[in-house]
């Protein structure tokens, strides 16, 4: 087609199962769905709008206070995204396009290569398998130092002098703190004292896949081109801003959901070393196993009824396979379904 692009990535079909499962452990969620009456809440103030109009910028402005109140933060620091993609896409328009060079390290989050293609910035991809541990020297030259922590799918983290190193080249630090909520593990304290780094968070990973919220930390600089480039508030709908003005009730039950996820990596470690199967402890709401066969492997789980995701083409991933934690009864089945198959 001569009217498009010749830069596109190529297309692929959205892989489709009709496989039915007792365990769905392959998209990193939370286990755990809103409880209802917090859901009848939030869709009683939904209905108050009207329907017909778009979001104003008072409201947005009275949403951002609300929701960095109960996160802790400053609002002048904080944009809401849909999605930490739109975090990752922000981080390339504000520093990447056309001359400027960016670094991805990988196995990571797809997006971040898909955002530099698009916005035509060149980037330098390098495999770190799955250890992950960034060289500083990797930075020089570059306009856009992009950092997963933790990273998936490997789980780890970096040591802070890596992050410190990146931040001190006074280049743009896109930093993606998606899975912050079980880690524990933020910069955010530094965007006032370091303008150049920009933390991109999700609110997918801990509770509220369905919806597509994300958020952004930076200096008020940086967030005020953001909400510029996004034409904020007209870029989130209500019921996304509804979300996030009444996070407050969701702040526990999120918290509950990482504490669960947190106790059953260690339940489910105990099971990989049992069945003598590599595995990586990991910062996130997932771990990162090796096999000898992951297809197999993969394809045995899957007619067990149990979903994770097969990592093992992924650069650096060759027979590794990755499983999110789920409830307690989704991860026995894991634990089961893969127990047989080593038997």
């Amino acid at each position: 087609m001569d009217f498009l692009r010749d830069d596109l990535p190529v297309a692929s079909p959205m892989p489709l199962s009709d496989i039915k499962y007792v365990a769905k452990l392959d998209q990193n969620e939370s286990p755990f769905d809103v409880p209802e009456d917090i859901k009848g809440k939030l869709l009683e103030e939904f209905r108050r709008f009207e329907w017909n109009r778009y979001p104003q910028p008072t409201y947005y402005q009275e949403t951002r206070e609300i929701f960095a109140d109960t996160m802790g933060l400053d609002p002048k620091n904080i944009a809401f995204t849909v999605g930490a993609d739109q975090g990752i896409w922000m981080a390339f328009f504000l520093a990447g396009g056309r001359g400027r060079k960016a670094i991805i390290y990988e196995p990571t989050y797809p997006i971040f290569k898909h955002a530099a293609r698009l916005t035509q910035t060149e980037a330098e991809r390098i495999t770190l398998g799955v250890n992950y541990t960034i060289d500083p020297a990797t930075f020089r030259g570059k306009d856009i130092i992009t950092i997963v922590n933790p990273n998936n799918p490997t789980g780890n983290i970096q040591e802070p002098k890596i992050v410190e190193e990146a931040l001190s080249t006074g280049k743009f630090v896109a930093l993606d703190e998606a899975y912050y909520p079980f880690s524990g593990i933020t910069y955010a304290h530094l965007v006032n004292e370091f303008p150049n780094l920009f933390i991109i968070r999700s609110l997918s990973k801990s509770l509220l896949a369905g919806a597509r919220i994300g958020y952004v930390i930076a200096h008020p600089e940086v967030i005020n081109l953001v909400d510029e480039i996004l034409t904020a508030p007209y870029h989130m709908n209500m019921f996304q801003l509804t979300i996030l003005r009444n996070f407050h009730l969701l702040k526990p039950h999120m918290e509950r959901a990482a504490s669960h996820v947190n106790s059953e990596k260690e339940r489910l470690y105990g099971v990989f070393e049992e069945l003598g199967i590599k595995y990586y402890p990991s910062h996130a709401n997932f771990i990162l196993f090796r096999v000898d066969d992951a297809d197999d492997v993969y394809d045995g789980l899957l007619k067990r009824g149990v979903r994770i995701r097969n990592t093992s083409r992924m650069p650096g991933l060759e027979n590794h396979l990755r499983v999110t934690i789920g409830k307690k009864e989704e991860n026995d089945a894991f634990i089961e379904a893969l127990s047989s198959i080593f038997s």
